[in-house]
């Protein structure tokens, strides 16, 4: 698994929602190509949610119990919504009735295109959860109310999940896996823990641990059985505590040979600070270790939110901070979502940048951006938040980011976005990056709307000052108190 370096996730519904023409097995086909063709390594195809969107013998399809015009199987969601529901689940159906097994096409498609297929399975989805009921649910869940989780508000959308500490729970899911690897092709499955995250009640979890522990072992024998060798990844929390703390023991799992990779990221956000580092020591070099994104790149607030799919800068950035760190390679989550209406203005995602990710020696002096963890957050999965925060007059602040270092020559910035008073000047902030005193900011730079009210301070870095993996960045603050929105790292892009 570790010769694999870009790993490319694909959801449930993306391509039934955004095919508006009657859906044919040559969608499924153009999907598969153009991540094929971006030069990705694995295409993880999701089956399901609580329902399936292929003609499953051991679940529920999405469109099981379907009748045009029956307005109960929509459940509780709301009215306006319910057009744009039933257009991916009528082409879910259109897609069977035609004879295509939509899982079986984007497997067969990947061999065909020289990649992997891979198949990757949501482990306690729930969407819709402030409305029970909705045609998102599935029989099982809605039948047995005593399989629930009952945790409290901080856990979100997964408080009220599948617990599973219930043996029925773990049989249900083993049961689709044992029909997705008897009856599927793919080299790949993966285990996604992170969407949603809450699979146990709260504390307790070193026991919980033990039990998922032994449903990670149940899913590798499965594996084993189907006569060939299927390699098995889990998604995971931004760290090693936070995984732990929720059930996912990855030492244990190396231990027993259980898995052959790990992919560690944020659950709505994209963590460019993931410790590859502290993974790699509890997994070791035979299992493979990936940083995972999302599509928002950041959540910066008082700034739009920017998507990683659609900037090469920050695409090329990600990768090459982890790399460095010394991770196997990145996975792509949600990369499609930026052609989504939910996600603001549709836009196309770079796939022609994917193919620069693959090694770090190529991005050395490339344009890059990088970030630090900001805005809205998980707490029980994405790991630190360096930003916002205040900074008082006389105070320092140590940021860290995983950085790679760029050759003798090349124009590199630091960027500090920060709300604050008036009468700012530039010379009052400085900065040291790792050992080398960078100095006071060069300039101070009111932003143009919609944030007007904020200010940048622009920092020209030499490029020893930079190494691979993990760097800090010193902040120095010698004006008045200012609260800092936004750090990030510019390679050879609009350096002054």
């Amino acid at each position: 698994m570790k010769s694999y370096r870009i790993i490319y996730n694909q959801d449930e519904t993306n391509l039934f929602a955004i095919t508006k023409e009657p859906i044919t097995p040559g969608h499924v086909d153009r999907m598969v190509d153009e991540v094929a063709d971006a030069g990705v390594d694995v295409l993880l195809v999701n089956p399901q949610a609580q329902r399936t969107n292929y003609p499953s013998k051991a679940w529920q399809t999405n469109w099981d119990g379907y009748v045009p015009g029956d307005r109960a199987f929509w459940g509780p969601v709301p009215d306006a919504e319910v057009k744009e529901r039933e257009a991916w689940v009528v082409q879910m159906k259109r897609l069977a009735d035609q004879g295509c097994n939509y899982l079986a096409r984007a497997l067969a498609r990947c061999r065909a295109k020289g990649i992997a297929p891979g198949i990757t399975v949501r482990m306690n989805d729930m969407h819709d959860a402030p409305t029970p009921g909705t045609h998102l649910f599935s029989r099982f869940y809605m039948e047995h109310p005593e399989f629930r989780l009952n945790n409290g508000p901080f856990c979100g959308w997964s408080a009220t999940g599948l617990n599973y500490e219930h043996a029925e729970v773990r049989e249900c899911f083993l049961a689709l896996i044992r029909e997705l690897a008897c009856d599927y092709d793919c080299d790949v499955l993966e285990l996604d823990f992170l969407r949603f995250h809450c699979y146990f009640p709260r504390r307790d979890f070193v026991r919980h641990c033990a039990i998922m522990t032994g449903f990670v072992r149940d899913v590798r024998a499965i594996l084993d059985k189907s006569g060939r060798r299927v390699a098995l990844m889990a998604r995971i929390a931004a760290s090693p505590a936070a995984a732990y703390e929720l059930g996912f023991d990855v030492a244990a799992w190396a231990r027993d040979r259980l898995v052959d990779g790990i992919s560690a990221g944020a659950f709505l956000n994209s963590q460019w600070q993931v410790p590859v580092a502290d993974f790699r020591a509890l997994v070791g070099d035979r299992v493979a270790v990936y940083a995972c994104t999302d599509c928002p790149a950041d959540r910066r607030p008082g700034l739009p939110m920017r998507k990683i799919p659609v900037e090469p800068a920050l695409l090329r950035g990600f990768a090459a901070g982890h790399l460095a760190a010394g991770a196997d390679g990145v996975e792509l989550f949600n990369f499609f979502c930026a052609r989504e209406e939910g996600w603001g203005t549709p836009q196309e995602p770079s796939f022609a940048t994917l193919r620069e990710m693959r090694a770090l020696e190529p991005l050395r002096g490339a344009e890059k951006t990088y970030t630090v963890m900001s805005g809205w957050a998980n707490g029980e999965t994405d790991g630190v938040q360096q930003v916002p925060v205040t900074l008082e007059r006389a105070q320092t602040r140590t940021f860290r980011i995983l950085l790679a270092a760029e050759p003798e020559g090349t124009p590199i910035e630091a960027a500090v976005v920060f709300t604050e008073g008036t009468g700012m000047r530039p010379d009052q902030l400085w900065l040291h990056v790792n050992d080398t005193p960078v100095g006071p900011a060069t300039a101070a730079d009111t932003l143009p709307e919609p944030a007007k009210d904020l200010r940048q301070a622009v920092f020209g870095v030499p490029p020893a000052a930079l190494r691979d993996g993990n760097n800090e960045l010193v902040l120095r603050n010698e004006g008045e108190s200012l609260t800092i929105i936004s750090l990030e790292v510019r390679v050879a892009l609009n350096a002054r």
